[in-house]
């Protein structure tokens, strides 16, 4: 059973194999996490926060020892969280409108 914002965070984020510092890293990064309690909608505005800075760091290769995220199942969650939390969605990438000019040549 989920009690604690922590264990929200980690057993959100255990999916994705971020480990036990990061999750630390990001209850210390927002003061509003108080360890001792349980507030979903501050966990996910938490996570939505911090995970747009770790991602990049996700892929580690050593040897025959490799470590990575499936990076669009990620996206597609995070997706969904910021679509949840109505906010913007910032590992989006811009698409650039194609329009016709050929009228020009």
């Amino acid at each position: 059973m989920i009690n604690t914002n922590r264990q929200y965070i980690h057993a959100t984020l255990s999916r994705f194999n971020v480990d036990a510092d990061t999750i630390d890293l990001i209850m210390a990064d927002h003061d509003g996490l108080d360890v001792q309690s349980l507030d979903v909608r501050a966990c996910k505005m938490a996570m939505y926060q911090s995970l747009s800075n770790i991602l990049p760091l996700a892929n580690i290769s050593e040897g025959g020892y490799s470590i990575s995220w499936n990076t669009e199942a990620f996206k597609l969650w995070y997706k969904s969280l910021c679509s949840e939390l109505g906010v913007d969605n910032v590992l989006e990438d811009d698409k650039m409108d194609v329009e016709d000019r050929s009228y020009m040549w």
